[in-house]
């Protein structure tokens, strides 16, 4: 089993990467000399910050994956599988972490614990030979399919790394912004809403068409910072 759990706390039913790489698609693809080396190991420590306003979008449990450069876990313009599109609806991380440790391209994964806006979580991961890719989903939970993620990243061969991320619309859901829609503090009705099948694109935020007034549970971009320092 490669899945490390750090506090998990899967979106409880009632509760419960602009800036360095605009989209997901806009990040170092160099993958320098030490990943080629099949003996190449690495450690880093990986911070995860929320930036939403204090009230507005507390970060579901994230899950980080440590992958081979084949592999992706999203990217605009696509669609979202089945199993990214529970954890943006519900935060239900089982069927993506299963997904991902059942996959010969990731090399370990790790789930953190839930991170309300103003603050963060720490994790460490672990790297080594061609498994030197970085990806993270998060759902912001007061939302339909909302989600801050990372793909794809390159992890520094030293020293330390930040990206800011952006949120993300997963197409899997209408934006109903209505409470009977909504899993997280603000509605707790988890495992709702309509489906549809749209592509990833950039979160236009809450529009005010439904229960959920923006001055409250709205944010400006970017959403979540990410620092990646190699520790070993």
């Amino acid at each position: 089993m490669k899945t490390i759990f750090l506090s998990f706390s899967a979106l409880i039913l009632g509760l419960f990467t602009i800036g360095c790489n605009e989209g997901p698609t806009d990040i170092p693809t160099d993958p320098g000399t030490l990943e080629k080396s099949p003996s190449f190991t690495a450690e880093y420590e990986v911070r995860l910050e929320n930036l939403s306003p204090a009230g507005s979008q507390p970060f579901s449990p994230p899950v980080f994956a440590v992958h081979a450069p084949t592999f992706r876990l999203f990217h605009i313009g696509g669609y979202a599988s089945s199993e990214l599109a529970q954890v943006a609806q519900d935060a239900f991380n089982d069927p993506l972490v299963t997904l991902l440790n059942n996959s010969p391209k990731v090399l370990n994964v790790v789930v953190g614990g839930l991170i309300v806006p103003g603050s963060s979580g720490t994790y460490n991961i672990s790297a080594e030979g061609n498994y030197m890719k970085l990806s993270m989903v998060s759902m912001l939970v007061n939302t339909n399919d909302g989600f801050t993620g990372a793909d794809k990243l390159q992890l520094p061969q030293k020293g330390t790394k930040t990206y800011y991320l952006r949120a993300y619309d997963a197409g899997s859901e209408q934006n109903t912004e209505l409470e009977a829609h909504i899993p997280g503090p603000c509605c707790n009705t988890p495992f709702e809403g309509n489906s549809t099948s749209e592509k990833i694109r950039f979160h236009k935020g809450i529009t005010g068409v439904g229960d959920l007034a923006p001055e409250t549970y709205g944010w400006d971009e970017p959403v979540a910072k990410l620092t990646i320092t190699r520790i070993d």
